[in-house]
Formats: structure tokens, sequence, C-alpha cells
């Protein structure tokens, strides 16, 4: 009797620890395949889809525009209005026609490419950041290509 309580006893304790291998076998498997995260903008912006750098590109666009629209109501309401002034010279006018234009609106696809194009380029311009570059994209300054965008950081 003792012989076969011994004999389970064994046969659990290689079971378990055949297991125990296993688990540690599959999850040292999966370390070995994940990737790390991305250390740089240029590392996380080449890791996304078409899609997503379209919608980051959709998304900083609009929101950028009606950001400086509400500003510029903003800026409007604040100052006095006793006096005539020729609608050109209103606040809200001057306040946009003084802030940067994205002139391809609509056209996503360049800035996606122009942002591409200077990672590939430059993946280790630490002061490239997407929002920077989307502002260089702007007019003014109206950089159009990775080159004029790495010597505007200074890098």
């Amino acid at each position: 009797m003792k012989d076969r309580s011994a004999a389970r006893v064994l046969l659990l304790v290689i079971v378990i620890a055949s297991g125990s291998w296993a688990i540690l076998a599959a999850v040292a498997n999966l370390k070995a395949n994940a990737k790390e995260p991305p250390q740089t903008e240029a590392e996380l912006w080449l890791s996304w889809s078409a899609e997503s750098k379209s919608a980051y590109v959709w998304g900083y666009l609009h929101g950028f525009e009606r950001g400086k629209r509400d500003a510029c109501y903003f800026y409007e309401e604040k100052m006095p209005t006793n006096s005539p002034v020729p609608v050109e010279k209103l606040p809200r006018r001057v306040c946009l026609d003084s802030l940067p234009e994205f002139t391809e609106i609509g056209r996503y696809q360049v800035y996606v490419d122009t942002i591409t194009n200077y990672y590939r380029k430059y993946p280790r311009d630490r002061e490239g950041g997407l929002p920077l570059i989307m502002d260089l994209l702007a007019t003014p300054p109206g950089l159009k290509n990775a080159d004029e965008i790495h010597a505007q950081l200074g890098n």
C-alpha cells in the first residue's frame, strides 16, 4: 500500500513539475515574441497603420482649426465694441488671418507622407515630436519635406 501511495505522490510531483516547466516555457516564448513598445516618436509613428496615421492627422487638423476659431471668437468677445471698425480690422478677422493655416486641408495623405518620410530619414531626431512637425507643416512656415523639417529643428 505504501508503494502505491509513494508512486502516486511521485507521479503527481512529476506532473506538477512538467506542467510548471510547460507554463514557464510558454511565458518565456511569449516574452521573446513580444515587441517592445516604441521608444521614440519615430518608432511610434512608423509602428502605426496607415489608418491610424490618417486618423491622427485628421484629428490634429480639425482640432487645430476648431481651437483657432474658438480662440479668435473668445478674443473678439473680450474687446470693447463701442468703436466703428472695418470688418477686416475686427479682432476675430485679424486673429484668424494671423494664425498659421494648413493649406492641404482635405488632403491628409500629404501630411502623413511627409511625417513618414521625415521619421524614416531621421529616426533619431529627438526634437521631432508629432505636434511640432505638424506645426512646421502649417503655413507659415509651410515646410514641405523631411530635410526642411530637420534643418528647422536644428538637428
